[in-house]
Parts: structure tokens; C-alpha cells; sequence
């Protein structure tokens, strides 16, 4: 057994996975007299490839190679196929490797028969051994390419990142930390936390497990504002750096939601919020979609008072809300003399403002096609330019777009560019409708009476089962902001003394009516039943277009087809009823 020592030494020496691919038919030949070796490996078509060692002899058929590691790939431990041909014996011997089905073919020798039962033997090992030792290499390189990945996203961070194990040894920051504390990376690793002048004091904290959210430490130039997040191997600590003066560079009304404003149970709502919880601690730009009415800002300053930038500004532009003539000096300011009008000191923008805060760019959707180049360059460059003037003012604030708009059937119009597209949707949070939510309505209708009764000063307030009943069959397209705004009218006009909404004001009941939807019923009736109900033909328009895009991936070309319509018309249906797809494939992009 001498030999095969000698190979599983040398097997175990080599890390490098081309190195060891190489090396293995090289060493078959010297467990056993072969004529010659091979590696190969299953392609996707099921066509065996060449590895190492030279190309597939021809002298063993194709169809005869498939069969025979085909039978030995299926049983779970090594096993040795012999199979002759016209040129002589070849040994198929099975590699487990966990991926695809590889294999080594040798051509023997030609010698006593039957074979020795210790070469039969060794190639058996041989064989396992090359299975553990590429699983081993190939394990290696993911490890590899992982720890690179997760460097060069650390180097993007803009914050500064600090990781600690659990005894509070410094292993891993990113250039920004770096730049934060005034150190090198050879001064921090391995060395513990409490000895780091700046961070000294964070240690003891870190030590009754207590976390940090937004722990202030004093610079000569300012503040940095730490957070923890604890993970299983240790900690992470964000550092942010605050300026003396940005708390007062403020504009617009500040945040004031966070995620306990946001109430739901059902499962695709709480998938949204708890993605958003995570994009919180990072500085990614993020893309919020949904339709009017479901909480776009809402979740937007949610997210803004979770970040580690929550004492920074938030400030929110409707992109929408401008011409296109002042929307590039609304967000990015301007000079003095500027234009006809300018202030005399110039003005700054909604970017400058922002600071290294969160700016919140409402209604992205109807940017014009000339300001989302302007846009586009200005998040590739992370720097603007006022207009009217030449000085570069980097770009600091976190960028925020939200759009009741399907974005991706936007670019396949023309009306939206794929790279800034791209560029927003670093991560992308979809809110779904109310209808797709129903479930939720009685939370939202007990949580918003009780905040227009706190208001007004009443007593709590609640509706009947007859008026909940008609508030869940109805489909909402104005949302939550429709159910707030009927909730609030007919809470108004309950008389004194009266605490239950038992009907709906008659200015809205047309509304179910058009909609095909039962009147609320009065107290003591109940809701005829769903197959009863007449639905109106936009209502089954509607539901079959929707249908036909969610079943075909977001591709409007395949939809269209599906239906059997124009997709001009498809896109005419899309606009008119707001209706968003699946995210699409990138092929779709080019149907």
C-alpha cells in the first residue's frame, strides 16, 4: 500500500484545483501499469469532456464511456467498471465529488486475467480519494472567491466597517473605517477593541451585550456615530462620520414614520418590511414600488429612522410635482446668476441638502428622459455640479426612488433608461395592494380609528361586521390612503354618543356599487354570496391581463400573444390599470 500513501500525500499537497486536476491521471500511472489515463467530466448535454491527461480514447465508445460511469455513479460508494474492447481493457473508475458526474478512464495494460484484486483495489481508493481531494480544492476556490467578494464589497461601502470576534479583537475593517480613525489596516488587526484610542469605550459596552444604535464619539472635525449589529462569528460596527454643522442643513418636513406605523400580517407585506429592515443598515440605493396609496413614503422614512444615518436629514422631492425646466435647479441648486431670478448667493439643491442623510425621490417614473441623464451620471460619479457653476460637490446622501409605475415595462417603451434602472434598483421593495392584502383591513381600519379618535379627542371607535365585511370585498385602487380617507369621513359624521360605524356615507356607496360590489348591508343582513356578485368588465378585464403578465414572467411580447392582442394594446391595458409584473428576465428585455 506503499503507493497509494505516496499518491494521497501529494493529493493532499496540492490546493490549487487546475494543479490538481492536472496531477491525477499522472499519478494513476503509478498505482497500476496503464497505457494511459484520463479525466473527463459530464458536460450539460450529457457529452463527456476531457479534464486532464489528453483526449477520450477512441477506443472506448461514447455510448460505452455513458453506460459504464453511469452505472457506477449511481451507487453510492466508489465502484470499478471493467469494460473491453478490440484494443484492450479499460478501467472506468467513479469520482464522487459532489457536482457534476466525473470520471477516470485508464487504458490497462495488458497483463494476467482476471486483474489483480489489489490494483482493483487501489484504483477503488485511488478513486475516492480524488473525489474528497476535488470536492476539498473546488471548496477552497468558493472560499476564495467569496472572501474576495465580501472585500471589494466592503471597499464600496461608503461608511466605515469594523468587525470584532467575540473576545473583542479587531479582524476586518474597510478603507472608509480606516479613513474614519486615522489608522492603517496593519495597525488594527488583531489587536483588541479597548485599545483603540477612538473606540475605547464602545469595548465596554460590546462586553454586556448591549447594543450600540447611533453611540457618538467626539472628532476634532465631528462626530462619529457607531451601531452594532452582532452576527454568529462576532460583531459588525458601522461608523458614520457627522459633520458640526449638518444637523442644521435641514429641508422639508423630517422623518417621522418608522416600521411600527406600518401594520400587516399577511405573509408578502411582512416579506417587504423585513427586506427593508435589512437594506437599513446598509447606504444602497434602494427602489420602492407599489401602487397610490400603499405607504411608498412611509416606508421610505421607516427605513430613513432604522439607518445608522437616522440623526442625518431626509428630504423628499416629487419629481413629478416640477417642470422640467426647474427640476435640475431643485435638485442639484444653481449659481448665482444662473438663470433670470436666481437669488443673488445661488441656492443649494435638494442633494446638498440631504447631506449624508436620505434623499427620497418620489415618483421617479415621470423624471424626464434629458434629467434621468443628468441623474444617471450623478450616481455613477457619486458628485453634482450646481447649475451654472464648474466646483464638484461629492455626493454623500443615500438615494431613495420610489414610482407607482412599472419600471420595467417603462424601458421597453423608451420612457425609462435600463441603466438608471439598474442603478436604483440596487434593492428593490415592492409593497403590494391592499387587495392582494385583505386580510389586513381590520387591523388598519382598528389602528387608524383609534389615531382619529386620539385626535379629535373621542372615545375609541370601531365599525360593525356588516361594514368590515363590504370594507374587505372591496378592491381598494386608491389603497390604504382611500380605506384612511372613508374611514376618517364617515367617523366624522357619527352623531355624539356613537361609537360604531354601522353604514358608510352615502357619498361613497356608489362607489362599491360601480364596482359591482354589494351595498353595506344594514345591521343584521349579511353579504350575499361571491358567486352571486355581477363583476364588472373592467374588473375581469383587468384580472385577465394581470393574469396573462404574471403568467408569463413580465414578458409583454409573450402576454399579448397569449391573449391574442396587439402589444401595443397590452401596453395601453398596463398603463390604465397600473398593473406590475414579475420582475422579467433579461432576455425578456429584448422580445
Amino acid at each position: 500500500m506503499s503507493p497509494l500513501v505516496s499518491v494521497s500525500q501529494q493529493l493532499s499537497s496540492l490546493e490549487e484545483l487546475e494543479a490538481l486536476l492536472e496531477a491525477i491521471p499522472r499519478l494513476a500511472r503509478t498505482l497500476v501499469p496503464v497505457s494511459e489515463a484520463v479525466l473527463v467530466e459530464q458536460g450539460e448535454a450529457g457529452h463527456w469532456r476531457c479534464l486532464a491527461g489528453g483526449a477520450v480514447p477512441r477506443a472506448l465508445s461514447p455510448a460505452r464511456l455513458h453506460e459504464a460511469l453511469g452505472l457506477a455513479l449511481r451507487e453510492q460508494s466508489p465502484r470499478l467498471v471493467v469494460e473491453g474492447t478490440a484494443d484492450g481493457r479499460w478501467a472506468v473508475v467513479p469520482l464522487q465529488t459532489g457536482g457534476r458526474p466525473m470520471g477516470l478512464v485508464m487504458g490497462l495494460v495488458p497483463g494476467p486475467e482476471p486483474r489483480p484484486c489489489h490494483e482493483m483495489e487501489q484504483l477503488a481508493v485511488f478513486g475516492s480519494l480524488c473525489g474528497a481531494a476535488i470536492t476539498r480544492a473546488r471548496t477552497l476556490v468558493a472560499l476564495r472567491q467569496a472572501a474576495a467578494r465580501d472585500a471589494a464589497t466592503l471597499s464600496a461601502v461608503r461608511d466605515g466597517l469594523l468587525t470584532v470576534d467575540p473576545e473583542g479583537v479587531v479582524r476586518a475593517l474597510n478603507p472608509a473605517a480606516q479613513g474614519l480613525l486615522g489608522v492603517r489596516k496593519e495597525q488594527v488587526i488583531g489587536r483588541p477593541l479597548r485599545e483603540l484610542a477612538p473606540l475605547a469605550s464602545l469595548a465596554e459596552v460590546l462586553d454586556t451585550g448591549r447594543p450600540l444604535t447611533n453611540e457618538r464619539i467626539s472628532r476634532s472635525q465631528g462626530e462619529l456615530l457607531v451601531c452594532s449589529q452582532p452576527y454568529e462569528g462576532g460583531t459588525i460596527l458601522t461608523l458614520t462620520f457627522q459633520e458640526p454643522t449638518c444637523a442644521k442643513q435641514t429641508a422639508g418636513a423630517p422623518a417621522r414614520f418608522t416600521f411600527d406605523d406600518l401594520v400587516g400580517r399577511e405573509p408578502a407585506f411582512l416579506a417587504c418590511l423585513e427586506e427593508a429592515r435589512l437594506a437599513a443598515r446598509s447606504d444602497v440605493p434602494i427602489l420602492i414600488t407599489g401602487e397610490s396609496g400603499t405607504g411608498k413614503e412611509l416606508l421610505a422614512q421607516a427605513i430613513h429612522r432604522a439607518s445608522p444615518k437616522a440623526s442625518q436629514p431626509f428630504v423628499g422631492i416629487n419629481v413629478a410635482a416640477f417642470p422640467r425646466e426647474l427640476l435640475e435647479s431643485e435638485l442639484f441648486g444653481y449659481e448665482r446668476g444662473a438663470f433670470t431670478g436666481a437669488r443673488a448667493g445661488g441656492n443649494p439643491g435638494k442633494f446638498e441638502l440631504a447631506s449624508q442623510g436620505m434623499i427620497l425621490l418620489d415618483e421617479i417614473g415621470d423624471m424626464p428622459l434629458e434629467m434621468q441623464v443628468k441623474m444617471l451620471r450623478v450616481l455613477q460619479e457619486r458628485t453634482l455640479q450646481r447649475l451654472g457653476g464648474s466646483r464638484d460637490t461629492p455626493l454623500r446622501a443615500r438615494v431613495v426612488a420610489t414610482t407607482h409605475r412599472n419600471l420595467e415595462v417603462a424601458v421597453q417603451e423608451g420612457t425609462f433608461r435600463l441603466d438608471l434602472f439598474h442603478r436604483l434598483r440596487v434593492v428593490h421593495l415592492r409593497l403590494p395592494p391592499l387587495r392582494e392584502r385583505r386580510g389586513d383591513i381590520p387591523l388598519l381600519v382598528e389602528r387608524h380609528l383609534q389615531r382619529y379618535a386620539s385626535r379629535v379627542g373621542r372615545p375609541p371607535l370601531r365599525v360593525s361586521p356588516q361594514v368590515m365585511a363590504a370594507l374587505q370585498a372591496h378592491d381598494w385602487p386608491g389603497n390604504v390612503r382611500e380605506l384612511v380617507n372613508l374611514l376618517e369621513g364617515a367617523a366624522c359624521l357619527l352623531p355624539e354618543g356613537q361609537e360604531v360605524i354601522e353604514r358608510l356615507p352615502s357619498s361613497v356607496e356608489h362607489l362599491f356599487q360601480r364596482r359591482g360590489e354589494q351595498r353595506p348591508p344594514a345591521a343584521g343582513a349579511s353579504l350575499p354570496p361571491a358567486e352571486d356578485r355581477v363583476v364588472p368588465f373592467d374588473e375581469v378585464e383587468r384580472r385577465t391581463f394581470e393574469h396573462a403578465l404574471r403568467h408569463c414572467a413580465g414578458n409583454v411580447a409573450q402576454a399579448a400573444k397569449a391573449l391574442g392582442v396587439a402589444k401595443g394594446t397590452f401596453y395601453s391595458k398596463i398603463r390604465r390599470y397600473g398593473l406590475e409584473a414579475p420582475r422579467p428576465s433579461p432576455a425578456s428585455y429584448l422580445s
